[in-house]
């Protein structure tokens, strides 16, 4: 009996002790762990937030990207390209976590001022918005209408005059004929000395009296005539400036100079692409 009781004191001791010990070890090692733990996981909370955001802009401007779809400017798709690749060079990449206590809380302090990615967030944003429209301003450039053509036209401030071809007045005869423009409209400059333009009345004169906009079904027709154009320049029979926007030929009068051709021609892509 006696020994049984002793046997029992034993017992509840070590129960004690054992009590005692993990008690101790908590407060020396689990709570240290499990606080440090608990910081950790804040920290990286914050950082794996401002990630995502990061994360959904990247995506946003690569759906673009992945679209294929036709740009006014192509600049904008390098740009695109590589303001992704910046941010993903510059996003915060947390690996797993240490498993000593005094790791993490190093870790921790490493990690306790979250990326800054404001600068990269506000490129990515501009250059989505650029990109976003010039996908736009090419649809709007694509086989535009011939009253879209002439109301964009006078709101040119050099442009005096244009006027539409019919199948009827057409110089070329290309009107609606396959691989031809769906619509011509001439327009008259006020830096062109009319005197020098030959015809009777504006289309008569024709690019001469300022220039002409051709419109064609597709890219591949308008790119054809520009280079039908271009093995002219610089010969006696040279029409002027010629460029593809869209499916647009923008031509402007040879009786210009050089500097004046690049001024209009930039006047008329601005007043064809600005979206309203």
């Amino acid at each position: 009996m006696k020994n049984k009781k002793i046997l029992i004191i034993i017992i509840v001791v070590l129960v004690i002790l054992a009590i005692i010990g993990g008690i101790l070890g908590y407060i020396k090692i689990w709570k240290p762990y499990n606080e440090a733990v608990k910081n950790y996981d804040a920290v990286v909370a914050v950082i794996n937030e401002k990630n995502k955001e990061l994360d959904e802009n990247i995506e946003k401007v690569e759906q673009l990207i992945d679209s294929n779809e036709k740009v006014i400017d192509e600049s904008v798709i390098e740009k695109a390209k590589d303001v992704t690749k910046r941010a993903g060079a510059d996003k915060l990449v947390v690996n797993e976590m240490p498993k000593k206590t005094d790791e993490i809380i190093k870790r921790t302090e490493e990690l306790s001022t979250p990326p800054d990615y404001t600068d990269i967030l506000k490129e990515l944003n501009d250059t989505y918005i650029a990109y976003d429209t010039s996908i736009k301003q090419y649809k709007q450039l694509t086989n535009p209408s011939e009253e879209f053509v002439l109301q964009r036209l006078k709101t040119v401030d050099e442009i005096v005059d244009a006027r539409a071809v019919t199948e009827d007045n057409d110089p070329n005869g290309n009107l609606n004929k396959e691989g031809g423009y769906t619509s011509t409209v001439y327009f008259e400059s006020k830096n062109v000395d009319q005197n020098e333009a030959y015809g009777t009345d504006l289309i008569d004169k024709g690019t001469d009296a300022g220039g002409s906009i051709e419109v064609y079904a597709n890219e591949e027709d308008a790119k054809k005539r520009e280079t039908y154009l271009a093995a002219f320049d610089g010969g006696i029979f040279a029409s002027g400036s010629h460029k593809v926007v869209g499916t647009v030929l923008i031509r402007t009068s040879n009786l210009l100079g050089a500097s004046q051709q690049k001024a209009l021609e930039e006047k008329i892509i601005t007043a064809l692409s600005n979206l309203e």
